[in-house]
């Protein structure tokens, strides 16, 4: 089992949509990945993503990203999920945060 992690961006009406990312969730890879996407990108990859199921694996710098290929799209709205390991968030303003699933303390880039 791999480091699991949920990708956001921010909604204009507050509100959230992510998908799954069942490996390479640290921060050490995440953030640089996260960072190198506008919002707006990771929005439109995000939609991509959430219809096959979410990422294998989050990699677009390198353009190595996989999908899971799963049949049925799965999207995630909550910030609150406690399956997996990370949490990751594109602000509105290009910032991302981040935390530990169990935690409530959010870390910023």
């Amino acid at each position: 089992m791999g480091t699991q992690s949920n990708i956001f961006v921010e909604k204009e009406n507050g509100k959230y949509i992510g998908v799954f990312c069942q490996y390479d969730g640290y921060p050490s890879h995440m953030l640089e990945h996260m960072q190198s996407c506008s919002h707006g990108d990771l929005h439109n990859q995000i939609i991509i993503a959430g219809t096959k199921g979410g990422y294998r694996i989050f990699s677009p710098m390198n353009n190595e990203s996989e999908f899971l290929k799963d049949t049925s799209p799965y999207y995630v709205y909550s910030l609150d999920d406690g399956n997996i390991d990370y949490i990751y968030v594109k602000c509105l303003d290009n910032v991302v945060k981040w935390r530990k699933c169990d935690s409530r303390i959010w870390h910023t880039t």
